[in-house]
């Protein structure tokens, strides 16, 4: 099956949405970081924990970055320790549903 080019096309801005999405999922850690939130809220030191080789400053400018995006929301807790939970909002869910299919595909045709 043939896929129409131009149909990936914004009518208005001229680019195409794809490359837009691909911009927002950042570089090579902003799949994890989405991944792990599909499990819940996790603090940034989970996250960092839970990402193998990702820094502190990345895995910042990444989540400031979604939460711009509206895909990630950020929640300061009032607790001893100042800690900030990160979730996905509905936006964030969407597209990791859709991130969901690219990992069966993948294993798929691997």
């Amino acid at each position: 099956m043939m896929v129409e080019i131009n149909s990936w096309v914004d009518p208005v801005t001229g680019e195409c949405p794809v490359a837009q999405t691909l911009r927002v999922l950042g570089g090579k850690h902003g799949p994890s970081i989405l991944h792990c939130l599909t499990g819940g809220e996790m603090h940034f030191l989970e996250l960092i924990r839970a990402i193998d080789g990702i820094s502190r400053k990345v895995l910042t400018e990444q989540l400031k970055d979604f939460e711009a995006h509206g895909i990630v929301c950020r929640s300061p807790k009032n607790d001893a320790r100042r800690r900030v939970g990160y979730s996905l909002t509905d936006k964030g869910h969407s597209l990791c549903r859709i991130l969901g299919q690219l990992y069966s595909w993948n294993q798929a045709y691997k």
